[in-house]
């Protein structure tokens, strides 16, 4: 065919196409140069053909640059140049593979065999499958934002109804009202317990799948109820369900993504949580407090009915001894190019010795001690800086600081920037990581709730001032009572932008990372059980933050119950920047 002639390093011009795939990551391209009288090189030391069927040997000065189309993938050290239609992949340890005019990029071969490296719209289609699985499962996110919001809208309704589905009278007491909200959490820890040993002995999807059981029962029992008692034990039911629901979704979730991915995939929960609380206001502009529980019901109906075309976590098919089920599911989510026995032999190597350790003797483990102390000062940071008793109160803080706007209409929007929130957070948790996005987002909280404290406490004192002022009927003017409305008309809209501007950044570090963590710090075989125990004690704190928001009001003022939620925020952001581990781009063990 042509001359054969030897190798020197330097440098061999390469066409364009040739090129693109060498400079593919993982590539190494080795550069070699032509001296007088020799040939177009591809390898150092190996044998090459310049022109297919001339013979001839290239000069410098000839300035040639070959193409894809003078001669294809050569192996080492034959002199011959294949056709076309000969493409073949070389074998371990050859070098490169390359198929010319179709695209595709093949990965080097430096171990058992060559895997092609996937096109980017394949991959496209790839992540995007991920993301339509984390949307499915993330629908009993959106049922449990139904469930922890029902008593914004139904507090209200019965204030101005007070009657059932019957039509018959139903009256609740300050402390019944109350607890409307706060019970869920006494429910919440058996949930967590009981669905975290599910989640672990039956799997994460059928775990899911049971999940529409409490909730059936719950709404049912809520929708017929006829007093409070039954309405309270609806409540505790859906405890049951909120507990349940976290422990096992999260961890659904968490390992069905690519590395790459898992940060922003993690958020789509959240923004399911935010959707769910707008919802739910909004259908209370609408719906009687049963009817809402209907809706509920309907949405938990389509969660269970789509988890049925889901699959099971591949990382919990591994770990128990079902290889073949878990490689192939990780062959669709990882796509060609992932080695999917080497992810499978990972996780049952690092997972071996928890699996078969008794939970206690997990407990000693020092690492594991230490995730758990992190997981749960981050929830304690997570309640005791306002976000989660905001959650359940919003009305209730917009009538107390005396916003123009309607209670119901300015809760919305609130949720509405909070859902915004979360979309920027699919962007930047991997881009940026956990630590940098928590430790953001509790700084511009902590100005919030610092604007917050100032507002209430210049508005307290000029409450204060007037109604002294209405003792002393010569003091009182009508100038005076004319200043005070136009001073408190004017800063009217500094609750709503400060919760607005709250509600947005944490959804961005504060709201969904806490939860992220609890998940990817933990092992597989033991990840649910110590995730449960963290929703547990979570439940615990979270209990603590509801329960006390109205008697520190009481000592502390409203001012200064804000200045205190501004400190613990600053106290998040020192132990974030001190203890808080990053995760980004490592995969769960």
């Amino acid at each position: 065919a042509g001359k054969r002639v030897a190798a020197s390093a330097s440098s061999v011009k390469l066409g364009l196409p040739w090129r693109s795939i060498l400079g593919s990551p993982g590539y190494t391209a080795r550069k070699v140069m032509m001296e007088p009288g020799d040939g177009a090189v591809v390898e150092p030391g190996d044998l090459a053909v310049v022109e297919p069927g001339d013979g001839e040997v290239m000069e410098p000065s000839d300035g040639e640059v070959m193409k894809p189309s003078d001669g294809e993938v050569m192996e080492p050290g034959d002199g011959e140049v294949m056709e076309p239609s000969d493409r073949e992949m070389m074998e371990p340890g050859d070098g490169e593979v390359m198929e010319s005019g179709d695209g595709a990029t093949l990965a080097l071969t430096g171990g058992e065999g060559a895997r092609p490296l996937e096109h980017s719209g394949d991959r496209r289609r790839r992540l995007g499958m991920q993301v339509m699985m984390t949307l499915g499962a993330s629908l009993g996110h959106l049922a449990l934002a139904v469930v922890a919001s029902w008593p914004n809208p139904a507090v209200l309704d019965l204030h101005l109804h007070n009657t059932t589905i019957y039509n018959t009278p139903l009256v609740l007491t300050t402390w019944q009202t109350d607890m409307l909200g706060s019970i869920v959490s006494v429910g919440n820890m058996p949930g967590t317990w009981l669905w975290g040993w599910l989640a672990v002995t039956i799997g994460r999807k059928k775990a899911m799948m049971l999940l529409l059981l409490p909730y059936t029962l719950a709404w049912l029992l809520l929708a017929l109820a006829v007093n409070p008692v039954m309405m309270l034990a609806a409540r505790v039911v859906h405890g049951i369900c909120v507990g349940a629901t976290f422990v096992s979704a999260s961890t659904y979730i968490i390992e069905l993504p690519d590395t790459a991915i898992r940060g922003a995939v993690a958020t789509v929960p959240n923004f399911a949580l935010s959707l769910g609380y707008i919802l739910t206001t909004s259908l209370g502009l609408l719906l009687r407090w049963y009817e809402i529980a209907f809706v509920g019901l309907a949405i938990i109906v389509s969660h269970t009915t789509v988890m049925v075309f889901l699959p099971e976590s591949p990382s919990f098919l591994a770990i128990n001894g079902q290889k073949r089920k878990a490689k192939k599911i990780l062959r669709k989510l990882r796509g060609p190019s992932a080695n999917v026995d080497e992810e499978v032999q990972n996780l049952c190597d690092e997972n071996k010795d928890k699996a078969n350790d008794p939970f206690i003797k997990v407990l000693q483990d020092p690492y594991i001690l230490k995730s758990l102390g992190i997981v749960l000062t981050l929830f304690f940071v997570q309640n005791f800086c306002g976000l989660m008793v905001f959650y359940v109160n919003m009305t209730r803080i917009f009538l107390e600081a005396g916003s123009t706007l309607s209670e119901h209409v300015a809760s919305i929007l609130v949720f509405i920037v909070q859902a915004a929130g979360t979309v920027l957070a699919c962007i930047y948790l991997d881009r940026f990581g956990r630590r940098v996005c928590l430790v953001s987002s509790l700084v511009v909280m902590t100005l919030c709730l610092l604007v917050m404290g100032v507002y209430h406490h210049y508005k307290d004192a000029a409450e204060i001032s007037v109604f002294s002022a209405t003792r002393n009927t010569t003091s009182l003017t009508e100038d005076t009572i004319e200043n005070w409305s136009t001073t408190k008309m004017a800063f009217s809209w500094v609750p709503l932008a400060c919760l607005m501007l709250y509600m947005f950044t944490s959804s961005c570090g504060a709201g969904p990372v806490p939860a992220l963590l609890n998940a990817e710090y933990f092992p597989t075989a033991v990840r649910a059980q110590l995730s449960g125990l963290c929703m547990v004690l979570g439940s615990v704190i979270n209990f603590a933050a509801l329960q006390l928001f109205t008697p520190m009001q009481v000592t502390l003022t409203i001012a200064g119950l804000y200045w205190f939620y501004a400190g613990v925020s600053v106290f998040g952001i020192v132990f974030t920047l001190t203890c808080v581990r990053e995760t980004k781009g490592r995969a769960v063990a």
